[in-house]
């Protein structure tokens, strides 16, 4: 299983400043190949809203990155990522 998380802010910790994310959903596989499985909850023009606020830009797409199960690589497959930080929690794992 792949990880989607989508940078939605900045956060301070030990002064430090770490990305914030959100849970988007998670790419998984079967004898049939890779399928994803998106959390219904999630309002992708909420999610690009943030971004572009956060990087001063207009883009139109929400920028998704995909990453391991193990909450710190980034999928092989995908371009460099930033490691994933702490997400609306607080905490410093994304809730699966």
């Amino acid at each position: 299983m792949k990880k989607l998380v989508a940078k939605v802010g900045t956060y301070q910790k030990d002064g430090e400043t770490k990305n914030r994310y959100q849970d988007v959903g998670a790419i998984m596989s079967n004898s049939n190949g890779e399928y994803a499985l998106l959390n219904p909850a999630v309002n992708l023009a909420g999610l690009l809203l943030q971004q572009n606020a956060m990087s001063g830009e207009n883009r139109t797409s929400v920028m998704i990155s995909v990453f391991d199960n193990d909450n710190r690589q980034p999928a092989q497959q995908a371009p460099a990522q930033q490691q994933p930080a702490p997400n609306d929690f607080g905490d410093d794992s994304i809730p699966f």
